[in-house]
Parts: structure tokens; C-alpha cells; sequence
């Protein structure tokens, strides 16, 4: 049987990595996590956020080979289970959304490769 307990903060999750805050990782479901991240659209997106600051559907969708609208639907899927957030864009301009991965989840391993920690779920980025 599957144990849904989050991964204690206290506990490493890797070696050199430091456990995701546990703020974090209380505010996942494991499954839902895993779901989301598996699939290979949704796991290069969140490469590519990992990789710099908050990027908009076009620029996401440009570096990935993808119709934007396809993007569109893989970062709802990934805004529902709270891997990432929308944003507004510097400029205060309303009417663009640009969407990153939540600072909590960001870090990066004793090398500087960087890596994603979702309690349950740690994605490495080398």
C-alpha cells in the first residue's frame, strides 16, 4: 500500500540536496504530483522554468517545438497540481501571463545542477 505522507523536511532527500521546505511540500498530493511531472511536454516545461525566471506561453511553446495552445494545456495541468503559478509580467501588463515554479520547490545540488523538489517528487536538471 502507498504511504501519502510528505517527505519530512528533516530527512534528506538526496545527497547535497536540502529537503524541500515543508510549507511546500504539505500543500502537494504525491500522486497528483507524479502524474503531472510524468509526462514528457509537462517535464520539459518544467526544464525550461527550472532553468531562469518566469516565462510566457509563446517563448515556452517557441523553445519546445509546441502549438502554444498545447502549452497552454499542459501548464493548467501543472497549475493544478501546484507545481507552478501564473504571474504577471514585470511590466504590470495585466493581460500577459507568464508562469514559474515556485521558489520553495528551486534549488540546486552541491555540484549546481539544478533540481526541483516537490516532497515526493525530485526532479534533477543536469
Amino acid at each position: 500500500m502507498m504511504n501519502d505522507e510528505p517527505v519530512s523536511a528533516d530527512v534528506p532527500v538526496a545527497p547535497g540536496i536540502p529537503a524541500a521546505a515543508p510549507e511546500a511540500t504539505a500543500l502537494l498530493e504525491p500522486r497528483k504530483v507524479l502524474a503531472a511531472a510524468s509526462d514528457p511536454v509537462r517535464y520539459d516545461i518544467l526544464r525550461e522554468l527550472a532553468a531562469g525566471g518566469p516565462l510566457p506561453v509563446n517563448v515556452l511553446a517557441s523553445r519546445l517545438g509546441r502549438w502554444p495552445d498545447s502549452i497552454s494545456k499542459h501548464l493548467r495541468v501543472l497549475r493544478e497540481a501546484r507545481l507552478i503559478m501564473a504571474v504577471t509580467s514585470a511590466d504590470g501588463d495585466g493581460r500577459k501571463q507568464f508562469h514559474e515554479v515556485p521558489a520553495l520547490f528551486r534549488t540546486r545540488d552541491a555540484a549546481g545542477v539544478v533540481a526541483l523538489d516537490f516532497g515526493a517528487v525530485l526532479l534533477r536538471f543536469g
